[in-house]
């Protein structure tokens, strides 16, 4: 099912909300109308009921009837009233102007007992009047009840309140035709009004349909100025462009990088082939040519495999199927690895853990962490100096792991590029060393992979240490490793 655009389900939502704000508006002020009319013929009620109770109390004219019938206005043109005086003790009405004829007659003989107000006070109530065609009038009522020496007095007092509804009917009317042309002014200016505040969505769509990889960088600001409400979804727009941009810059860069690092050894081997080929060499010139471009194949087939462990660790930024590793068993099993190596170039390796540790991570992808911050100390620390490997699990939940060499010649303005791909503080020196400067940038990504961090200090005077830090499990309640030096 297809959604309805934004513009329209706006002006569907703001058509509606309008309409029921006027639906709601009309019915109170006609309701509101209604009352205030009422009230108008509710007080005259109490008026002629109260000129009436006087009377009565004060009858000593002979024509108290004619007074009665001139306060309810009885027999004026177009002025519906009927008046009933009776008492509760006698069968006969004291004063009614209801005839045989008169289609309020029986209503005003039966009023509603349930109408009948206390001595003393009096109730409003309506009263239908069913003529022989069919139409419903309508009477306001008033009955009053008050004590005439040992009498009850019944007043009972009725007005034609039909204009009333006609012209709450009018009122409703008019207010609903109103409404109707508000509706109709909505529904043609609302989608202007909506598509008018959407401008900034629609610019950004048409920055963003231009954006390519090469003017990236230049549309990194996309919308411009925008309302606060679209401010969030501005600064998550810009900040995605930037991140996109500089993803672009570093895919560019690693392209060259990968470029030089290839182009180097192949034209290495190239040229100690030709030269093989330039005139008859001896065997052992021939087998030196074969040695040299068979170390540049090496250095080539580690770059290639280091650039395959960095395009699977940048696949997925969490590890696939996490298990308990023993941390202090894989860096003793390390330390044991390098052991022969490090004898060779007179550099004695001390490991330390106080306690058996356990992470939750990749073995496979610790183990290549550990293993390239081991070989780095022994490439690049100083001959016959100890590397110390250092495990603490801390109170917080955490184990740091500290790889510490006695070199320190790293300077302050490299160090916050060490892990970017193919970084080389001497690439002179690296390349005699075989590093193709994607060894740290493979340890950070396994460090984020596990949730960890990583830092690196280095001063002539204290040396070069490697700290990372991963989320511990429980500390098991295994004997302790002493102070090994393999």
């Amino acid at each position: 099912m297809k959604l309805l655009s934004i513009r329209l389900q706006l002006s569907l939502l703001m058509s509606l909300l309008t309409l029921v704000i006027i639906v709601v508006l009309s019915v109170a002020a006609s309701i509101e109308f209604k009352e205030s009319l009422l009230d108008n013929i509710d007080a005259t009620l109490k008026a002629m009921g109260e000129g009436i109770r006087a009377q009565f109390d004060e009858r000593s004219d002979a024509n108290y009837e004619i007074e009665l019938r001139a306060i309810i206005g009885y027999g004026s043109p177009g002025y519906a009233a009927e008046c009933r005086v009776w008492t509760d003790s006698e069968p006969n009405d004291l004063f009614t102007t209801a005839s045989a004829k008169n289609p309020l007659a029986q209503e005003l003989l039966h009023p509603p007992a349930g109408r009948q107000p206390q001595i003393g006070a009096f109730s409003l109530f309506n009263l239908p009047d069913h003529t022989a065609l069919g139409h419903t009038s309508r009477f306001r009522t008033l009955w009053m009840r008050q004590a005439s020496g040992p009498q009850i007095i019944n007043i009972l007092v009725a007005r034609s309140s039909n204009h009333v509804h006609h012209e709450v009917v009018e009122f409703l009317q008019l207010l609903l035709w109103f409404g109707g042309g508000i509706m109709l002014a909505a529904l043609l200016l609302v989608p202007r009004i909506v598509s008018w505040g959407l401008r900034p969505i629609s610019y950004a769509g048409e920055q963003l349909d231009h954006i390519t990889h090469r003017t990236l960088q230049e549309k990194s600001r996309t919308m411009g100025k925008v309302p606060v409400e679209l401010q969030p979804f501005k600064s998550a727009l810009d900040g995605m462009l930037v991140r996109l941009n500089k993803a672009v810059q570093q895919q560019k860069q690693l392209t060259a990088d990968v470029t030089h690092e290839l182009r180097t050894p192949l034209a290495i081997m190239k040229s100690t082939l030709q030269t093989l080929r330039m005139k008859p060499r001896t065997v052992a010139e021939c087998e030196e040519g074969v040695d040299d471009s068979l170390r540049d194949i090496g250095r080539m087939e580690q770059l290639v495999s280091q650039l395959l462990v960095l395009a699977r660790l940048d696949a997925v930024d969490e590890v696939a199927n996490p298990t308990e590793v023993r941390l202090d068993l894989l860096l003793e099993s390390l330390a044991e690895v390098f052991e022969s190596r490090a004898e060779s170039q007179g550099v004695r390796i001390v490991f330390c853990c106080d306690s058996a540790t356990s992470v939750r991570g990749d073995e496979g992808e610790l183990r290549q962490l550990f293993t390239n911050l081991l070989d780095n100390a022994l490439r690049y620390g100083p001959p016959r100096g100890v590397i110390r490997v250092n495990v603490e699990d801390e109170p917080g939940s955490r184990v740091t792991i500290c790889v510490h060499d006695e070199g320190g010649a790293i300077p302050p303005k490299s160090l916050p590029h060490l892990f970017d791909r193919f970084y080389r503080v001497d690439p002179s020196r690296s390349q005699a060393f075989g590093g193709a400067g994607l060894g740290l940038a493979i340890v950070r990504q396994i460090v984020h992979r596990h949730h960890g961090g990583i830092t690196i200090t280095s001063t002539p005077q204290t040396g070069t240490s490697v700290t990372v830090q991963l989320p511990s499990l429980a500390k098991r309640n295994d004997t302790p490793h002493p102070e090994s030096s393999p």
